[in-house]
């Protein structure tokens, strides 16, 4: 259990540390998202929330018994509290509270960055436009002169003579003419003003406005508005309350004037009329002979279905009976004829069937008999015989289908008429059951309203009763700061942590050891060389350079990855392989070998790579001379011959270079003269280093891996795909590649990894693309010490 979370502690350190190495991006993210915050919020007018409350009083003053126990401790009253929601934010009432407060015209003070909105100013600009004119806000300057005003927009600009004035800007007429509420203040004499329709003020605000319940006990509502001018707000809602309260009254003084007055007109009437209707309905019923509307439909419409199938498969058997007819007649006179296609008619399908038979025995025939052969005459006789009988059949079958399509054709008129008949029986009968509903509910109600509006009748009451008048907050309730920054911090990390890990997710690249298709693979991983910026050489065996070092460290692992040597006086064979181009293998190959040079063994490098030859030009050698590839094709030459002695930087190491590159080096291997330099060289050299190319490109490594001790198969950091390391396992189980090993290359120090050095080099193309694409990475990258 113990290890079980320290493993899990790693993992963790592990995923933090990917996304803290990018600690600049985190940070640049938050001050961004701090940045954005405060100035909005300097610059946003802060929103007070204005609140009152009123409670709905009951228009009903009769005492009722209680209709059971339990409703005697129940307090609730009969208010529909949603209904007064619902008349409060009425556009009726609305439109009351904006036309006697002229809400449609709107001031503002203009600053730099934003405007403040004004309530009342010396001056007031009422519109004359109807209330249901629908035309686009228009906005201007005004200015208070001592004679006047004057007018700017965005077009022109024209001054005004007069207190009360009466103006156009386009098609827009307004009244100007000072504010008796107030006086005219010296320092504020120029304001924006904004004009807008009825309709679009009365919808804003019913959007504004919040009115809620406290409580399903309670009669009281809460009327809340939140916006930038609390004297508005408070204009505003006060004004909502007396609406209401009038609005209540008045209808309480005309409602049972009314309902008596119209209870005593219509009991007559509608006596007569439920009479009327109900005859109707019972004629309707005869003439049409309907009994139930519902059960007749449904018979009606199967019926309609049914014939209009069965005319759908008359007309589509008359098609296919003409394509086959087509079909019989361009054909030729022994050819096959179409059968199945779906006519609907044993007797024709057997025939086309018979004819086919006949077709195919007469070939059949035909491959072994002449055509002047009795049976074969015999068969095509019988075949024009059955093409006539087809032919016949056809016609005959197109008859009756005509026939039966025409009787079809007015099965279908028939049910169709009853069916479109059918909503026009249905809307007659709903019309009639309608008003005989509505007439006999109407009946009903007026007897009960009767007695009720006789007893309220000239009686009033108020209908709300004002608990607090419309009062605003003392600290704003938007912008609210703590939240703003509380989501600019959380803003400020999900956005680059939510960045890196969709890069993460894409980048299939390797990444360290510890990637679980390392840990899963059985085989060992025997150095980590880190990342260096130039193309470094193993120099002497005096170095002490890092670079050296690591090597030295590899060549250990090496040789205690290789098998024991059951036979001294034999030296052992190290492949150098990878998967694809640019992962480091032939500087690897190069360094390994001088690095075992310098404990003064005897060692052979030779370049097996033939199809992208690299080994001079990592040695930094200028060598165009035969090689390897001249030593398999020819039989005349000695391997010994064609080494090169490395005397400037270690005489014990010779190197076999690749040489000229051949057309297909695959035969090359194939023969038995790498197999005898091998064996030849094992007599004379302690290690022979292989450098061979890239495996998933060629065989040519496969080939010759069956002369290997140990096979050291290179990857590089962050450029080596992990399905990559998968097909490297699978030349290992499948004993393609003998005894491997890996080694991890390119460990750059901001990969969270134990070395602080630079390395790179890459096999071929990709490694200059490799790291540019890394750039805007790298700049958020912290660097580790």
């Amino acid at each position: 259990m113990k290890l079980q979370n320290t493993q899990s502690q790693i993992n963790i350190k592990k995923e933090l540390s990917k996304y803290t190495s990018y600690w600049k991006l985190f940070l640049i993210s938050l001050l961004i998202s701090f940045s954005a915050i405060y100035f909005y919020i300097k610059y946003k007018s802060p929103v007070y929330q204005t609140e009152s409350k009123i409670k709905i009083l009951s228009d009903d003053n009769n005492v009722k018994l209680p209709a059971d126990f339990n409703s005697v401790f129940n307090s609730n009253s009969d208010i529909k509290l949603e209904n007064e929601i619902a008349t409060l934010k009425s556009i009726r009432l609305m439109n009351l509270v904006v036309s006697d407060l002229n809400l449609t015209t709107s001031y503002f003070t203009e600053g730099k960055i934003r405007n403040v909105e004004l309530w009342n100013i010396p001056v007031k600009i009422t519109s004359i436009e109807k209330v249901d004119t629908i035309f686009p806000k228009l906005g201007f300057k005004i200015k208070l002169n001592q004679d006047g005003y004057t007018i700017s927009t965005s077009q022109n600009s024209f001054q005004l003579k007069g207190k009360r004035v009466k103006t156009k800007i386009g098609n827009h007429e307004f009244f100007i003419e000072p504010n008796p509420v107030l006086k005219r203040k010296k320092n504020k004499t120029e304001f924006y003003v904004e004009l807008n329709n009825s309709s679009n003020t009365v919808e804003t605000l019913i959007n504004k406005i919040r009115i809620e319940s406290y409580g399903k006990q309670s009669d009281i509502l809460s009327i809340v508005l939140q916006d930038v001018n609390v004297e508005k707000s408070k204009a505003i809602i006060d004004e909502i309350v007396q609406k209401f309260n009038e609005d209540g009254i008045n209808d309480r003084q005309l409602v049972s004037k009314r309902t008596i007055e119209f209870i005593d007109d219509r009991f007559d009437y509608l006596s007569n009329e439920l009479n009327t209707i109900e005859n109707q309905k019972k004629d309707y019923k005869r003439s049409n002979d309907l009994s139930f509307i519902q059960d007749d439909a449904v018979i009606d419409v199967q019926k309609k279905f049914e014939s209009k199938e069965q005319l759908f498969n008359a007309e589509t058997q008359i098609e296919l009976s003409n394509l086959l007819k087509e079909a019989l007649i361009k054909s030729e006179a022994f050819s096959l004829l179409p059968s199945n296609i779906g006519i609907d008619n044993a007797i024709l399908n057997n025939l086309v069937n018979q004819f086919n038979n006949l077709i195919l025995q007469r070939d059949k025939l035909l491959k072994t008999a002449g055509k002047q052969n009795p049976i074969i005459i015999n068969i095509e006789s019988q075949i024009l015989s059955s093409r006539n009988n087809i032919n016949q059949s056809i016609i005959t079958y197109i008859k009756q289908l005509n026939i039966n399509l025409s009787q079809q054709k007015v099965n279908f008129k028939r049910s169709n008429n009853l069916v479109y008949r059918l909503p026009t029986n249905e809307k007659i009968l709903r019309g009639i059951e309608r008003q005989q509903q509505v007439k006999e509910n109407l009946y009903l109600l007026l007897l009960q309203k009767r007695e009720e509006s006789a007893i309220a009748y000239a009686i009033t009451t108020p209908s709300i009763k004002v608990i607090d008048f419309a009062n605003a907050s003392l600290t704003p309730v938007a912008p609210k700061k703590d939240i703003l920054f509380l989501s600019a911090f959380l803003i400020g990390l999900i956005f680059p942590y939510a960045f890196l890990s969709f890069y993460f997710f894409f980048n299939t690249k390797i990444k360290s050891i510890s990637d679980t298709e390392f840990i899963n693979s059985k085989i060992p991983i025997i150095g980590e060389i880190p990342f260096f910026e130039t193309n470094k050489i193993f120099l002497d065996k005096n170095d002490r350079s890092v670079h050296s070092e690591i090597f030295r460290l590899l060549t250990s692992n090496v040789k205690f990855s290789l098998p024991l040597n059951e036979k001294n006086n034999q030296g052992e064979v190290i492949l150098v392989t990878s998967s694809i181009m640019g992962e480091g293998k032939t500087f690897i190959t190069s360094n390994l070998s001088l690095a075992l040079a310098s404990y003064n063994h005897k060692v052979l490098l030779i370049g097996a790579d033939m199809r992208k030859p690299r080994l001079a030009e990592t040695l930094n050698m200028d060598f165009k001379g035969i090689g390897l590839s001249s030593y398999l094709s020819e039989y005349n030459l000695n391997w010994k011959d064609l080494l090169v002695k490395s005397d400037a930087y270690n005489s014990d190491l010779s190197i076999l270079f690749s040489g000229l590159i051949p057309p297909n080096p695959s035969n090359l291997f194939s023969n038995k003269r790498f197999e005898t330099l091998i064996e030849e060289a094992k007599k004379e050299f302690d290690y022979i280093i292989v450098d061979c190319p890239p495996t998933i490109y060629v065989n040519d490594t496969l080939l010759i891996s069956k002369h290997a001790d140990l096979t050291v198969y290179i990857t590089r950091y962050n450029y080596t795909d992990k399905e990559l390391i998968n097909y490297s396992k699978n030349l290992f189980v499948d004993n393609k590649l003998k005894n491997m090993a890996y080694i991890l290359n390119g460990i750059k120090s901001n990969s969270n990894y134990k070395y602080n050095y630079n390395y790179g080099y890459g096999y071929g193309y990709g490694n200059d693309e490799d790291n540019k694409s890394k750039n805007f990475f790298n700049f958020f990258k912290s660097k580790n010490s």
